[in-house]
């Protein structure tokens, strides 16, 4: 889409799509593969329900699949289908080597026993099959609709279209809004008022948790907001500067993270600077747990039970992630 991503001719930003499969629409958010843009893919991972892990017959697992799937396990994703794509270019043989380490990479993740897909976009091999494994695994992660809960979506993007002024879009991640409702960006505490809506390009009067959502805003400069920021209905949340924790160390993790080590703390869409109290003890193992307090460069807004991930300063990489105890934290 980008003249960047033409001229290397790999995906740099998120993109959008939708498919229609049975009763279902999937609102699908592709994500850059590439490692110095997994903070990209952190952003669309952000309000999903289910993966779809796409592995290439030829070269196997990379070792941002990897990454990915470590990220995939701290925002705990419940449910989710492996393609293998490529595969008319792929010997039978290799083909079974590689389902098989991929069988082994996904043992504990929202992929194990999951059915690993071969497909061709040459040739149509295994798409319709594709899409009925993603129906199977929608089923079995239906979602309940509350028209009591707060209205809450991360944005991803923003941007400003002549004649309409600003549109943000994201994944909303509960609750409803309507044309003519009001909202807050967080942080900033910046009151606007929904203008219009579109999902996949269609004009509707609403969005629902679930759904992909590009909502025109009155009362707010496009410059005025960034990816990072959410959308939440009055009242729901407060901008925090220090968060209570629980905090897992990835297995595959170099070294112990150390008392009032500095980290990148990806939560929602946003990315800011946090430095580490760890509780109880100095120095937190890889595949170990403990209790910590995160001390931010910048507010952010989280609730109760929010996964986030952890990534080391430099170099750059993900090292661990867990989920939110108290988003508006005392000094313990």
């Amino acid at each position: 889409r980008l003249p960047e991503e033409k001229r290397r001719g790999i995906p740099i930003e998120l993109g959008f799509a939708e498919v229609v499969v049975g009763e279902y629409r999937f609102g699908i958010v592709d994500v850059p593969a590439h490692k110095r843009f997994v903070r990209n893919m952190l952003a669309g991972a952000t309000g999903m329900d289910l993966a779809l892990l796409v592995i290439s017959a030829g070269e196997s697992i990379k070792q941002q699949t990897r990454e990915h799937l470590d990220i995939l396990r701290m925002l705990r994703l419940t449910g989710g289908v492996v393609a293998l794509t490529k595969c008319d270019l792929a010997e039978p043989d290799w083909i079974e080597m590689v389902e098989e380490e991929i069988r082994e990479l996904v043992a504990g993740s929202c992929f194990e026993g999951a059915p690993i897909l071969r497909t061709s976009t040459v040739t149509g091999e295994g798409i319709e099959e594709l899409k009925q494994a993603l129906l199977a695994a929608a089923e079995k992660c239906r979602l309940e609709q509350s028209d009591e809960a707060p209205f809450r979506m991360a944005i991803d993007r923003t941007f400003s279209i002549a004649g309409h002024g600003t549109v943000v879009t994201g994944s909303v991640a509960g609750g409803r809004a309507a044309v003519g409702d009001e909202l807050v960006v967080q942080p900033g505490g910046k009151v606007v008022r929904i203008r219009g809506l579109q999902n996949h390009d269609r004009t509707v009067e609403e969005v629902h948790r679930g759904q992909r959502a590009a909502i025109n805003l009155a009362g707010l400069h496009y410059e005025e907001s960034a990816r990072g920021e959410e959308l939440a209905s009055p009242g729901y949340l407060e901008p925090t500067r220090r968060l209570t924790v629980q905090l897992r160390m990835l297995p595959s993790a170099p070294r112990p993270l150390r008392q009032r080590a500095r980290i990148r703390l990806h939560v929602g869409t946003a990315e800011v600077m946090a430095t580490v109290a760890l509780l109880g003890t100095d120095r937190l193992p890889p595949g170990e747990c403990c209790l910590a307090q995160l001390f931010l460069s910048e507010p952010v807004v989280a609730t109760w039970n929010q996964p986030f991930v952890a990534r080391a300063e430099s170099p750059v990489m993900t090292i661990g992630g867990g989920r939110v105890l108290h988003p508006s934290a005392r000094r313990i």
